[in-house]
């Protein structure tokens, strides 16, 4: 059985649609996200009295006013996985100073996007012979859970849940993390990430041949390495000006697959944490990521026999 990974895509169409190609491609009979689907921001197209759109992105603003420019800016936009928002001037400026009328319309813009790849996923995907995993991460509102359903039976979305990738092997995909310093919505304990994977394990039938796919990764693996941060929020700088990286994992979830020893652990979280790493007889893999560029970053995984036989990360 060939698998892909991905995850951390955080809003960017152009790599959802990069996802969604992989069977074709790589030739996957399962492909899994795993977490922090949505964006991390809005960008509004501010439409004028005069018929002109102007909008600031990328560090330019343009002003134009044609129906072509404006499809096109709204692609690019999505494309970085930010969301557009074509509003008047007067409009925006009430919505921009309202914390909560801001919040709201984030949560709707997630929505939305969540809406429209969820149809492109059973347009493409729905009812073929690859089965598609989906879930949250801990950047993630519980807004959008309710989305998170499938209308065919090989499309699994959703957060906190066990299902068959074959007959001989079982997924649990958990969208979690430890604390972090932004206070996200699906940011835990180490206790209760502990006992929601033990509760999980409990619906499994053959836990040594399962995957867990748990979007933090374990505690120490060099797979939860990040820049460690003052009290500001602000990189720690090193000899040279280097940032000073630290581990940043969960304790819960190293604890929890040295316990229980799937023969693959799949994570995502750290961005610039890409590799491999032992735990037992599991294989830990984070794919990274790079969203913000459209570039989906990968992992194909080869399984025969109850066991994992190789591995190639991808780019593209």
């Amino acid at each position: 059985m060939r698998l892909f990974f991905a995850t951390d895509v955080h809003g960017s169409t152009r790599c959802f649609i990069k996802f969604l190609n992989t069977p074709s491609i790589y030739g996957a009979k399962a492909i899994i996200l795993g977490g922090d689907i949505c964006g991390k921001s809005i960008i509004p197209i501010i439409r004028n009295p005069n018929g002109t759109y102007k909008v600031s992105f990328l560090g330019k603003t343009q002003i134009f006013t044609s129906a072509e420019k404006l499809k096109e800016t709204k692609d690019k936009i999505a494309a970085s996985g930010a969301y557009y928002y074509e509003v008047d001037e007067n409009s925006w400026e009430a919505i921009s100073n309202d914390k909560d009328k801001l919040q709201m319309l984030m949560i709707d813009l997630m929505k939305e996007r969540i809406k429209e790849w969820i149809t492109l996923c059973e347009e493409r995907l729905g009812g073929k012979d690859v089965k598609v995993f989906i879930s949250p991460g801990n950047d993630d509102p519980y807004e959008i859970d309710e989305l998170l359903k499938s209308h065919y039976d090989n499309i699994i979305l959703g957060d906190g849940l066990v299902s068959n990738i074959d007959r001989e092997h079982e997924i649990l995909l958990l969208g979690v993390s430890n604390k972090t310093p932004w206070g996200c919505p699906r940011d835990l304990e180490e206790d209760e990430i502990a006992t929601r994977i033990d509760n999980l394990v409990s619906e499994m039938k053959n836990v040594e041949k399962s995957i867990f796919s748990i979007h933090v990764p374990p505690y120490g693996s060099g797979l939860d390495l990040a820049p460690k941060l003052d009290k500001n929020l602000k990189p720690v700088l090193g000899p040279g000006g280097t940032p000073v990286m630290s581990a940043c994992g969960s304790i819960a979830v190293k604890q929890a697959i040295e316990k229980y020893q799937p023969i693959l652990g799949l994570h995502g979280h750290i961005h610039e944490s890409r590799g491999v790493h032992m735990i037992g007889k599991t294989l830990c893999i984070n794919p990274g990521s790079e969203y913000g560029e459209g570039i989906l970053r990968g992992v194909i995984i080869e399984i025969r026999d109850g066991k994992i036989k190789d591995y190639l990360f991808t780019q593209g």
